[in-house]
Formats: C-alpha cells, structure tokens, sequence
C-alpha cells in the first residue's frame, strides 16, 4: 500500500519542487561528481551526494520521481527504526510491525515525501537511530550530529541529548561530535573545489532566506502573528533556549527510568523546538510526528496523542498544498494542548495522564468535520459561520481531553 501512494503522487509537483528541487537533479546529473565544486542546492553537502547518486538512476524515471525515491528510502528507514524501538521496549511483534505501517503509511510521512518531494525523512531517520540508542543505554551523540549535519532541524534533538548526556555522565568532549560530523560530510565538497564560506553559512544563508514568524507551522506564533518580526525573533529563541533548558534540567533530575520515559522526553523535545521558535515551516513537526506513533506503540493509551499530532500536521500541509489557511489556528492550538499534556504527562510521573474515550471520539468527529469542511470550502480565509462552528468543535473537544483527562 506504501509503494503504491508513493507510486500514484510520483508527478505531483509543487513549486519548491518545479524551482528547487527538479533544477538542482538536473545540475547533479548533467556535471556529475565535478558539480560538488558548486553551490548548486542550499542545503548541506550530504543532500548533494543523495543526488548525484539519484542521478546514477537517471532514465529509469522522471527527475522529480527520483528525487522522491530518495525521501522514499529514509521514510523506509524511519519506519524500520520505529519498529526497532517498539520491539526492543515490548517484544510484541504486533506492535512493533503496527509501528512500522504507522509510520510508512503516516498521512503527514506521505505529504512530505511522496507528494512534495521535501527531504524531512533524512535528518528524521538520524533522529530516531539517536532516540533508540539512548533507550539501550548507549550513547546516542554521533546520530544526533548527523541529523544536525543533515538540515539544521536535527537541533531539534537537542535539549534531549543534552539532559541524557547529564544523566548518563557522558563527557563533554562528545558535543564536539557535531561540528566534527559536519566537516567530515563537508570533505567531498572541499576537494571538489567548493569555497569554504559556503559550506561553513548554509545555515545562515537558509536563517535569511524568509522574514516571516511562522511558515504555516501550527506553533505559538499563529497566535502571535501580529508581533514584529525581529522582536518576534529574538523572543522566540530566547522562549526556546528557556523552554530547552528547563528540560534538560527535568531530564537530570527525573527519578523516572525506562524506554517510554526517554521517549516520552524526546517527544517533548521534538514538540517544545519547532512549537516555540520563529521561521518554523509546516513540515517542522515532523519528527515529532513519528516519534509520537513509537510512543502510541509503546503504550496504547498515547494513541490519541498520535492521531492528534497528524491531524495537526495535515492540517498546516493543506496551508501550503491546497491554499486552505483556515486550519492553521485549530492545529496551532491543538499544538500547545499537546504541550501542555506532555508537560502536564511528565510532571505527574509514573502516574501520567489518560485520554477519556467521550472526549476522544468527540474530538474524532469534530476533526472529520473540520477536514470536510476546509476541503469543500476550498483555499483563502472564508469566515463563514459554518467555519467558525466547526472549528469551535474542533478546539473545544480538545480542551475537553485536556481537562478531563484523568490519571491513568
């Protein structure tokens, strides 16, 4: 069924797509390993290798289907490296091959890949591996500095990384992992002539490419979208620096032990970066995504806090994909109430919290009415009184979980 989504949006294209994505195939296939000594993508060096050897397929398909296979590789591997943490943590080989169609067959993992071609899967996969290291007590540092080595979202890990390296008394000398990672990446490049300004700014350049507080990411800054941008900025990595720390201290301080508790931490990590940082895109979440349906595997009772995470997600793809705006502010919400229920989840311990079934097929029907509704009205900010109930559904069933969720 993977196989067969992937095959029928292989020719959707977008527009990062038709001026990003299809140019920068064309530029690696036609100069070969020669090309490395360019700029030729604005990302870091490892996506150009991906491309070159995309490009070793050229012929067996068009150039946007191939750039989607390499998505398409690492969504595999995401998929398999979910199903390694669930089996290691349950040893239920139900969960664990539940865990791996979760996540090949996730609306937002097919959004992502398949239909837009973005490469969020890559520094995702690097994610995982990092998380499932950590759950086996073992050091999880190196996968940590590959994914920040990928796209500079693999950061996104790192409250996380920097509380278990805490906790579990790893030396300091291994942060130095991460710019080591990314020079090593770099070498190819360097050889090939490429200037080292430009493999050492790509961050920066991307930081500059947009001045906007939010890139349809249902995060803080939908509801604060009014604020000045460079104010917005510099409050929203002040909140993000305060919001990461603190859970690095959590992490140290934690008496709690066990795989779903690293995980559920890591979750928290994946949600707190992009939900309080400025300049965040749709597909931000995406790690978190995948790692919320590991934890759903794990324990069932986080269910709902998985399907609430794609609703989410799909919700703020169909800003982009389809015009539809409107679903940002319900998804934006429904994002800090899954904050606040980690947060809420983490500090009531072992005891945590649970989902009322009321609530949550209240919360199921009132999405679905939502979806229907933003489809058939189509794109644009249509303030209709239909939308304004729907909507209201939407966000008052999830407050409902929120305050009627009980301890477990």
């Amino acid at each position: 069924m993977g196989l067969t989504l992937r095959y029928l949006a292989r020719g959707h294209a977008t527009t990062d797509a038709v001026h990003y994505l299809i140019p920068w195939y064309i530029f690696a296939r036609d100069h070969g390993v020669g090309g490395l000594g360019e700029a030729f993508t604005n990302y870091t060096p490892f996506y150009s290798y991906l491309l070159l050897i995309a490009a070793q397929f050229d012929g067996l398909g068009q150039p946007l289907s191939l750039v989607k296979v390499i998505s398409a590789v690492f969504e595999f591997g995401c998929a398999i490296v979910v199903a390694q943490i669930v089996w290691r943590s349950t040893r239920a080989p139900m969960r664990a091959s539940l865990a791996f169609c979760g996540v090949w067959l996730a609306p937002t993992v097919i959004f992502n890949g398949s239909v837009w071609g973005q490469a969020d899967s890559i520094w995702t996969f690097f994610t995982l591996v990092s998380v499932l290291l950590f759950m086996q007590d073992r050091n999880g540092v190196l996968p940590f500095a590959a994914a920040v080595s990928v796209k500079a979202q693999g950061v996104f890990l790192g409250p996380f990384v920097l509380g278990m390296m805490l906790r579990r008394k790893i030396h300091w000398a291994w942060l130095a992992a991460v710019p080591a990672v990314y020079v090593v990446l770099a070498i190819p490049v360097l050889v090939a002539g490429r200037s080292i300004a430009s493999v050492f700014t790509v961050y920066m350049d991307q930081a500059d490419t947009f001045h906007r507080l939010t890139m349809n990411a249902a995060n803080i800054w939908v509801l604060a979208g009014g604020a000045p941008y460079a104010i917005g900025v510099a409050v929203g990595l002040v909140l993000a620096a305060a919001g990461g720390i603190a859970l690095s201290v959590f992490i140290v301080r934690s008496k709690r032990e066990g795989p779903e508790f690293i995980l559920l931490v890591a979750c928290a990590s994946l949600l707190l970066m992009p939900y309080l940082l400025p300049k965040m895109h749709d597909r931000y979440f995406y790690a978190f995504e995948l790692a919320s349906i590991a934890l759903a595997c794990l324990n069932p009772r986080y269910l709902p806090f998985a399907v609430t995470a794609q609703v989410d997600g799909v919700l703020s793809y169909l800003g982009f994909e389809r015009g539809i705006v409107m679903g940002l502010l319900p998804a934006a919400l429904c994002n800090t109430f899954l904050g606040l229920y980690l947060v809420l989840d983490l500090w009531r311990g072992e005891r945590g919290f649970r989902f009322p079934k009321g609530a949550w097929l209240g919360f199921a029907a009132s999405t679905a009415a939502l979806l229907c509704y933003l489809i058939l009205t189509g794109p644009g900010w249509n303030m209709s009184p239909a939308y304004w109930v729907t909507a209201s559904l939407f966000v008052a069933m999830a407050l409902i979980l929120m305050k009627e969720s009980r301890c477990a």
